[in-house]
C-alpha cells in the first residue's frame, strides 16, 4: 500500500455523520453498532481507494467487537453533542453506500459479518485490546483485487404515491434538509441539494466489495 493521508480530518466527523444518519431514520445507534459501522466503513474505503484510510482511526480487538478508543470515550455517556466537519460530496456519497448496506442491520448482524473477515478474530486470538493493523483490514476485505465498477449509485428509493410521509432528515449542525440526498446544501439559507462535483473520466463511484463469507465466498 502507498502511504496516503486519511480522507477525513478526524474519526469524530465520521462517527457524528453515522449518529445523525441513524437519528434521521429513527434509529439511536448503540455504541457497539457505531464502532462496527466505523470499522466496516474503514475497511471498504481502503479497498476502494488503494489502501487509503477513510479516517485516522485505531481499532482494538475486544470480545464485543472492534473498538475505536477515542470514539468510545466521546460517546460512552450517550449521544455526542460536539460539532463535526461536513463531509465532501464524494465522502457523503460513500457513507450513504455504507449505510445502505449496513445501516438497517442490527449490531449482532454486523458483528456476524465482521467475525468472518479473518481479521478481528485473528487479532483477538493473540490477546485483548491489541491493535488491528490497517493493512490486515485492507487485505481481509479484498484489498489488492480489482473493485467492481458500480453501474448505478445506491440510493434510497423514493416513496410510492400515497405512501406515508417520509421521515425528516437533518444535517450535522442541526439544520433541516428538505430531501435526504447525498450532498445536501451546506448553506443555512438554502435547502436545495448541492450540485455533484464533476468527476474525471474513468472515475466514478465503485461498488463496495462485501466481506468474505464462510469458505472464502463473499457476502451479498
Amino acid at each position: 500500500m502507498t502511504p496516503q493521508p486519511p480522507a477525513a480530518r478526524s474519526t469524530l466527523d465520521i462517527a457524528l455523520w453515522f449518529q445523525a444518519r441513524g437519528e434521521s431514520a429513527g434509529d439511536t445507534l448503540s455504541l457497539r453498532k457505531l464502532h462496527l459501522l466505523l470499522y466496516v466503513a474503514q475497511a471498504h474505503y481502503a479497498v476502494e481507494h488503494d489502501g487509503q484510510k477513510l479516517m485516522p482511526a485505531v481499532f482494538l480487538a475486544l470480545d464485543a467487537g472492534p473498538l475505536e478508543p477515542n470514539i468510545f470515550q466521546l460517546f460512552a455517556s450517550g449521544r455526542c453533542n460536539l460539532t463535526g466537519n461536513e463531509p465532501s460530496f464524494a465522502m457523503e456519497t460513500y457513507l450513504h453506500e455504507i449505510w445502505a448496506r449496513y445501516g438497517r442491520k442490527t449490531g449482532e448482524q454486523i458483528l456476524a459479518i465482521v467475525a468472518r473477515d479473518g481479521v478481528w478474530k485473528a487479532v483477538l486470538g493473540r490477546g485483548q485490546r491489541l491493535e488491528i493493523p490497517h493493512e490486515a483490514l485492507f487485505r481481509g476485505y479484498g484489498g489488492g483485487g480489482k473493485a467492481i465498477p458500480m453501474e448505478e449509485r445506491q440510493t434510497e428509493a423514493a416513496p410510492a404515491e400515497g405512501a406515508a410521509k417520509p421521515k425528516e432528515y437533518w444535517t450535522l449542525d442541526g439544520r433541516r434538509a428538505q430531501k435526504w440526498v447525498p450532498g445536501v446544501s451546506r448553506t443555512p439559507s438554502s435547502a436545495a441539494p448541492a450540485k455533484p462535483e464533476k468527476k474525471s473520466a474513468g472515475g466514478g463511484i465503485r461498488r463496495i466489495i462485501p466481506a468474505p463469507g464462510p469458505g472464502g465466498k463473499r457476502e451479498g
